[in-house]
């Protein structure tokens, strides 16, 4: 390994460190929001040292091929010393800024969407739904005006057809309408006991 790979090794490796600072400190700092969940948080803890390792020795790998030494370990080290000592109040406070930007962007977002089409698109519906149910309350009223209209007059006819229907015609009516009465309950008790037989 020639003296420029050293360098260029040795600088990755105090960079993976501080890296590996910034990134568990901004991992720990979410954590609180899925910490409850047990299952959820062992997984994605085990995912995030998975990555950083990964990204670890990609930047090993930009540096020397990938070849491991001793001292590598000792500058991640060297590293993460480096970024509790001089970087990690700094950061932290950078960290706490960015995500509150982030939170007050998020906001606005949602009341610009809400403002601009969640609530116009909202009122332009529920004036549809109201005009249509108006459209069908007057449609409505009209089948039942124009209904009355037809059927009066065949009220009428019904009436004088009945007031000149001879009486013996009129009683075999009563009796037919008795007999279907009869029947009608009879047919209702039935299905009323078959119901009960089926609970």
């Amino acid at each position: 390994m020639s003296l420029d790979t050293q360098f260029i090794t040795m600088f990755m490796m105090l960079w993976s460190g501080i890296y590996l600072g910034m990134a568990i400190d901004t991992f720990r700092r979410f954590e609180r929001y899925w910490k409850k969940q047990t299952i959820f948080a062992f997984s994605i803890e085990i995912f995030f040292w998975l990555l950083q390792g990964l990204i670890v020795f990609y930047f090993l790998f930009v540096a020397n091929q990938g070849e491991l030494r001793l001292y590598i370990f000792l500058l991640i080290l060297c590293g993460f010393a480096m970024y509790q000592a001089l970087f990690k109040t700094i950061f932290r406070r950078i960290l706490e800024k960015l995500i509150s930007f982030g939170i007050s962007f998020i906001r606005f977002i949602k009341r610009l969407f809400n403002a601009l089409i969640y609530s116009p698109l909202r009122w332009m519906i529920r004036l549809l739904i109201k005009i249509l149910l108006g459209i069908w309350v007057v449609v409505v009223w009209l089948l039942l005006l124009v209904g009355k209209i037809i059927l009066l007059p065949l009220k009428l006819v019904g009436k004088i057809i009945w007031w000149l229907t001879p009486k013996i015609v009129k009683n075999y009516f009563q009796q037919l309408k008795g007999i279907y009465s009869k029947i009608e309950n009879i047919l209702l008790k039935w299905w009323k006991k078959f119901r009960q037989k089926r609970r």
